[in-house]
């Protein structure tokens, strides 16, 4: 044999090896401990099992995400995706993931405390901010960081660490998440950016002597002007449907994931109420939707079988995430095509018409969605420069896009530019651009697609506003 075929059999060998430990390891004895914090399978103090219990008590199937988030498009937006107490940053796909199932008009939760999810946030804010019209700086979600401590409604017996909530208001949701809450008991929480999307469609607020404090050692804490201080918001809602009519998901944003541990959950009502009734607000009320919880995300160690799998299988998930072509997988790898796995040649799209438009998409997001997923980000840096130079053309009155033009103006909007950096940045774009075969980094597709965002932002949404 090649070394095709000897590749082909490992292939073979390697992808049946984590069934055959699902198997086996029952037979022998092999248990499973979930101790990590926020896992639905954690029944400790720090766990999510009773949330998850609550959840399937009402009859929805409650699911966990161990390798990769691109499983949840199997549900075309007929699901929630549970995100608490994130430690790891999301991948690009996963990303892509939220974007189009919000879409698609599903539901998300995120539930962070220290600002964790921040920087996976970024760039979902960039992606979202078409759909809610919002060019604000603070994007869509962000967290303020540090721990909340709240002087004037705070548990007596403990420390200002420990808030209580006691500030409602209604929202997008019309109170129905705060219906019958009247405490809402936080541990160590932080606080939604207030100058956030989210933070504005605060549904629950600290009082006015309240303050996120980044030094969290010291004895005795005092707001600094550095640091966020006023009434917070610990929560927010929002519904992306429009009011004409088109679709649009629900995402509900909380500052503290402790709020639904076995802890809290057990001790205190309003926590049990308030996170049913996100459960039911995110679903619309249909029990037949799934709560998926993303536990990748989770703080996971490099031992656990949890691991393993999410790192092993986590590719195959993603490329297999359809139903038909999942079972029919393992066989595929057996057989192979042509006695050896082919090389699939990748669709040309030649015009809007020979792409089946899912409902709620359009053109530009069905086309980033796939060329970021097929890893074509050649592709993705040139749809973003003609779709800059079109914008630039339009907010700026110019008959033709002229790169010297565009520094001319940015050198002053933006001060940490400097000019041989920037012609370097837009050289490479427009070499990229020029050769769709080329092939370049996920990192580096990253640091353009940011360049042209922050030339976006200065440039083209700043003059819409």
């Amino acid at each position: 044999m090649g070394w095709k075929e000897y590749g082909q059999v490992i292939l073979f060998i390697l992808s049946w090896i984590p069934i055959t430990i699902l198997a086996v390891g029952p037979l022998v004895g092999m248990t499973s401990s979930y101790e990590q914090d926020f896992s639905i399978y954690n029944d400790q103090e720090f766990g999510l099992s009773q949330f998850a219990s609550s959840i399937s008590d009402t009859g929805r199937e409650v699911l966990s995400i161990q390798a990769s988030m691109s499983v949840a498009s199997r549900y075309n937006g007929s699901a929630v995706i549970a995100i608490m107490g994130p430690v790891r940053d999301f991948s690009l796909d996963a990303l892509l993931v939220l974007f189009t199932h919000l879409q698609a008009g599903g539901g998300v939760i995120i539930a962070d405390d220290f600002g964790s999810a921040n920087a996976s946030m970024a760039l979902l804010n960039i992606f979202l901010g078409g759909i809610t019209g919002d060019n604000r700086s603070a994007g869509l979600l962000s967290f303020t960081g540090g721990v909340l401590f709240d002087l004037d409604s705070f548990d007596l017996a403990k420390d200002p660490r420990l808030p209580i909530i006691r500030d409602f208001r209604a929202g997008v949701d019309g109170g129905a998440l705060t219906a019958g809450v009247t405490e809402l008991h936080l541990n160590w929480a932080s606080a939604l950016n207030p100058y956030s999307v989210m933070g504005q469609a605060g549904i629950a607020w600290t009082t006015a002597r309240s303050w996120c404090e980044k030094n969290i050692t010291d004895p005795s804490p005092d707001p600094d002007p550095d640091e966020w201080s006023g009434s917070l918001p610990v929560a927010g809602a929002l519904d992306l449907a429009g009011g004409d009519g088109s679709i649009g998901g629900r995402i509900v944003a909380v500052s503290d994931p402790s709020i639904f541990n076995n802890d809290m959950w057990s001790r205190f009502l309003g926590n049990r109420r308030f996170g049913s009734n996100i459960i039911e607000w995110l679903t619309h009320g249909d029990t037949t939707q799934p709560v998926l919880f993303c536990e990748q995300l989770l703080e996971v160690p490099f031992a656990a079988s949890e691991f393993f799998f999410g790192l092993y299988l986590g590719r195959v998930l993603w490329l297999s995430s359809l139903p038909v072509l999942s079972a029919i997988y393992p066989l595929f790898t057996t057989l192979g095509i042509r006695r050896y796995l082919p090389d699939i040649k990748k669709p040309e799209v030649k015009s809007v018409s020979d792409v089946f438009l899912r409902r709620g998409q359009t053109y530009f997001s069905e086309r980033m969605t796939y060329y970021t997923t097929e890893g074509n980000y050649a592709r993705v840096i040139k749809m973003l420069y003609r779709r800059m130079r079109r914008g630039l053309r339009k907010t700026q009155q110019w008959t033709e896009y002229d790169p010297q033009k565009v520094w001319d103006i940015m050198r002053y909007k933006d001060s940490t530019l400097k000019q041989d950096d920037f012609f370097m940045m837009i050289k490479r774009i427009e070499e990229i651009s020029a050769n769709q075969n080329i092939k370049i980094k996920e990192s580096e597709m990253m640091d353009l697609f940011f360049f042209m965002g922050n030339i976006q932002s200065h440039m083209i949404d700043t003059t819409r506003k």
